[in-house]
């Protein structure tokens, strides 16, 4: 979904997936059946175990919640500043200086951040994991990140790369 978006926009990327919990489990049936409509096919998706390494060679680490940027901190210190909430990013992205590179906005973005924009849980910048909650939720989920991923792309085709 991201990578075609950014496509769009004329932006090469390498886009993966990894989380706390499971190596190698099928992606949730329900999700997987909302997105096949949009020609998303998740039937060969593998969950993938986060680790320092995969986190330390990203160059953005996008979480849904603030819950999970903050783990991620806490496993890569160094990768901090490349770490955000879609959400945050997204409400963010406008204040970094024009015409730098992708890394310098990040940087800049994560320098104005503070102690307090990623501790509670349930902020605007958050979308809610809705694994294992009602239908509703997954739908929500679903549209805030067809939204949210939109505008991400297109002010990413807006930086120096």
């Amino acid at each position: 979904m991201v990578s075609e978006k950014l496509a769009r926009h004329g932006v090469e990327s390498s886009l993966a997936s990894a989380g706390f919990l499971f190596d190698g489990r099928s992606a949730d049936n329900v999700m997987a059946g909302l997105v096949r409509p949009a020609g998303i096919d998740l039937s060969t998706h593998q969950s993938r175990k986060l680790t320092a390494e995969l986190v330390n060679a990203a160059d953005l680490v996008i979480t849904m919640e603030r819950r999970h940027a903050r783990e991620i901190i806490v496993l890569a210190p160094d990768a901090a500043h490349r770490v955000h909430t879609l959400g945050g990013l997204v409400r963010t992205a406008t204040a970094a200086p024009p015409d730098v590179t992708l890394e310098e906005s990040l940087s800049f973005l994560a320098e104005q951040r503070s102690f307090g924009d990623l501790m509670g849980e349930g902020g605007p910048d958050e979308v809610p994991d809705p694994h294992k909650k009602a239908k509703r939720h997954y739908r929500s989920a679903l549209e805030s990140l067809d939204r949210l991923t939109s505008e991400l792309a297109s002010w990413i085709a807006t930086r120096r790369l």
